[in-house]
């Protein structure tokens, strides 16, 4: 791939750890360029080689900006994207946002009932969140386990070349954050409060659950048949690109939570935190024996 038209920095994850408000507020830096369509997983692929092309469209229009991005959650727990990272971008940097992982499972799941669990017929009744760990693990369990993927992708890369944030820092210091992120890829600091503002004004991804009752039911049937029928026949019109443009401009996502769901989680008693945090300790102790992160602090959040 023409170096121009390659990201190098890659951002693996986690999922729900505030990857899509960093990406749009990180955007807002003139060095910086983000495209439009977040989570591009051209990288996790097994038909990369045939995507190419695809992949590097998504970049034409970052010009000769010093740092070209690609924020996928999906790479974290990727077995195919730190190879194919390796070899087709072998430059690049990572960037790594990671969350306790007790509460990046709990708003995973919630996330993940909102679309079905991906699967292609109604999950109903679905399942509770131990349940669904059960049922689903390589949607919900292994992006959790930081240690274990973090270890595969430190094989393949040098550990200056990965930096690694707590979500709760980003929260705490957004721009001390950011300052972070200019200094590892080597870009000038960049007053990011006005985008900052924006993102959190415009924000439309705070946890849902689903209302009870009647629409409660309807929606995963509605999810399912909106997803394979005329998304799927939209995306082989107007390509993936021209697909997910149109459902941001239409805002569909805000529209169907809005009538579907209400807002917030339920929250974990400690009962089940407990129960958590024992089924990640083994993953916690591979992920501390790395030492890319002080994981002290999640034990009794």
């Amino acid at each position: 791939m023409a170096r121009r038209l390659r990201p190098n920095l890659v951002c693996l994850g986690a999922a729900k750890a505030g990857t899509t408000a960093l990406a749009t507020v990180l955007g807002a830096h003139p060095d910086i360029y983000v495209p439009p369509q977040k989570e591009l997983n051209a990288l996790h692929y097994n038909d990369l080689d045939d995507r190419v092309g695809e992949y590097m469209a998504y970049f034409r229009e970052a010009g000769d900006v010093a740092v070209r991005c690609d924020f996928s959650v999906r790479y974290l727990s990727s077995p195919n994207a730190p190879a194919a990272a390796a070899r087709l971008t072998p430059d690049t940097r990572l960037m790594v946002i990671l969350r306790n992982p007790v509460d990046q499972i709990q708003s995973h799941y919630w996330h993940l009932r909102r679309q079905n669990f991906h699967q292609a017929r109604p999950v109903d009744p679905p399942p509770d969140l131990f349940e669904a760990l059960d049922w689903f693990p390589e949607l919900l369990l292994e992006p959790a386990l930081y240690g274990k993927h973090l270890e595969r992708w430190l094989a393949l890369f040098p550990r200056d070349r990965m930096l690694v944030i707590d979500h709760a820092d980003m929260l705490r210091d957004l721009q001390g954050t950011l300052d972070r992120i200019c200094d590892f890829v080597a870009v000038d600091r960049f007053d990011f409060t006005a985008a900052a503002g924006d993102t959190s004004a415009q924000d439309g991804r705070a946890g849902v659950q689903p209302r009870g009752g009647l629409a409660g039911r309807l929606f995963p049937r509605l999810y399912v048949g909106v997803a394979r029928g005329p998304y799927t026949w939209l995306k082989r019109l107007i390509g993936v690109q021209g697909a997910d443009r149109l459902k941001r401009l239409l805002r569909l996502r805000e529209a169907s939570e809005a009538l579907f769901f209400k807002s917030g989680y339920p929250r974990l008693d400690q009962t089940d935190r407990r129960r958590l945090q024992d089924r990640l300790a083994e993953d916690r102790r591979r992920l501390d024996a790395l030492v890319l992160i002080d994981t002290s602090r999640w034990k009794g959040a």
